[in-house]
């Protein structure tokens, strides 16, 4: 006789059918009214069981616009643990079936979660990159993904997003209105994750969600309104292309512009950065971020001089309490890791993160820099809050440089 199954030895719960419904009905027209969002399933096939679900990461609604997508079918997304310290989505993202995940580190209890979903039939959603993109171009999967992909032996359908990063950029706060656009499609079968190599399967995730193996041409997703587009523009590329001098960038409408020498650009409603008269700017903020990283690349060797920052410490005192003002002292960063000397909660503090532990940095532009290790979770805001993405920057570079076995494919750098 089969034995009936049980929700008492769930860890993972199936996210409330009602609430998904609700987002359901209440999202997806006023989605399609206002950003014309299109979604394209001519190539996915839902398939039977439980299946894997890959998404390219641009904005904080990336997964309502993947759960509107493959609606009826729900998802336990994998989230970054930090966002359950969060007083708002302590009891939120456990009730929505969301999986707790330290970001860029093994961490079993994940992989655990994972299994108890697929195992009793269910949906699983990852953002392989790991992360947010900072600058709309796809960043890298990390290389753990084609391992958990042979291991879970489910099909695995893709979903690319677009216009989400003009939208909703990391380094503004508000919503922009514009076109947004949803591909589905089935990217591997049982068959295929078995037969493929791991190298060979995050190449293929890394080619579909990049969109280097689409068949036609991106279609270029515009705003619909050219107002204020760079605002909040500088807090990311903080180093003058041609005069080299940091922090001089200031915005102010659709321009961006240096105040020691004057070079700047103009955005326009495709993020496009058109450079002002006698001015010298990369074409994209892709392309100005990475010449800011070949610029911080040049300093990092395993010698360095530690970078010593001044920061002020912020930690939740407990579980799904707010994060609070807790101390200050010194974050300092060099080729082995970061390291915070200072007070917490009235004592002398010494903590230590390797680099090989943090390939890369969550942050707040022009607020803080954000480590979550050991079940808790830091927020370190330096005196300097225009610096917080060339700290993170640098420190992904000492990564790339230093870290005895890097985890993260080529992306961004």
């Amino acid at each position: 006789m089969k034995k009936k199954r049980t929700r008492r030895n769930r860890t993972v719960k199936t996210p409330n059918g009602a609430l998904y419904l609700t987002v359901y009905l209440l999202c997806y027209p006023l989605l399609k009214l206002f950003f014309r969002l299109e979604v394209d399933r001519s190539e996915y096939r839902p398939p039977d069981g439980p299946f894997l679900v890959l998404g390219n990461h641009l904005a904080y609604l990336d997964f309502v616009l993947i759960m509107l997508a493959i609606y009826p079918r729900r998802l336990n997304a994998v989230t970054a643990r930090k966002y359950f310290f969060y007083p708002k989505l302590h009891r939120l993202l456990p009730f929505m079936g969301c999986i707790p995940k330290t970001q860029f580190a093994p961490d079993i209890q994940a992989v655990k979660g994972i299994m108890e979903v697929i195992r009793r039939g269910d949906q699983v959603l990852i953002f392989p990159e790991g992360r947010s993109s900072t600058d709309g171009a796809y960043m890298g999967v990390l290389k753990a993904t084609g391992k958990l992909v042979k291991k879970l032996e489910v099909p695995v359908v893709s979903c690319r997003l677009e216009g989400a990063y003009t939208c909703m950029p990391y380094w503004r706060r508000g919503i922009r209105l514009g076109r947004l656009r949803v591909t589905l499609s089935n990217l591997f079968d049982t068959e295929d994750t078995q037969r493929l190599t791991v190298d060979e399967l995050n190449d293929q995730i890394n080619a579909r969600l990049s969109g280097a193996d689409a068949k036609l041409p991106e279609k270029n997703l515009t705003l619909f309104r050219a107002r204020r587009l760079a605002e909040g523009l500088h807090t990311v590329l903080y180093l003058c292309p041609v005069c080299k001098r940091e922090f001089t960038s200031e915005t102010k409408g659709n321009i961006i512009r240096c105040t020691a020498c004057g070079n700047g650009a103009k955005m326009d409603r495709s993020a496009k950065l058109n450079p002002l008269s006698g001015s010298i700017v990369p074409e994209t903020i892709h392309q100005w971020c990475r010449e800011q990283v070949a610029y911080e690349m040049q300093s990092i060797h395993a010698d360095m001089a530690p970078i010593e920052i001044p920061v002020r410490v912020q930690m939740p005192p407990a579980p799904g309490k707010a994060v609070e003002p807790c101390g200050q002292g010194t974050l300092l960063l060099d080729a082995k890791g970061w390291r915070y000397e200072g007070q917490l909660h009235g004592e002398t503090a010494s903590l230590f993160f390797p680099i090989e532990t943090v390939p890369v940095i969550s942050y707040d532009a022009g607020g803080n820099i954000q480590i979550c290790a050991n079940d808790n979770f830091y927020a370190f805001a330096p005196e300097n809050a225009s610096a917080v993405v060339k700290y993170a920057l640098i420190g992904e570079c000492i990564y790339r440089r230093c870290a005895p076995l890097v985890q993260i494919s080529e992306g961004y750098f």
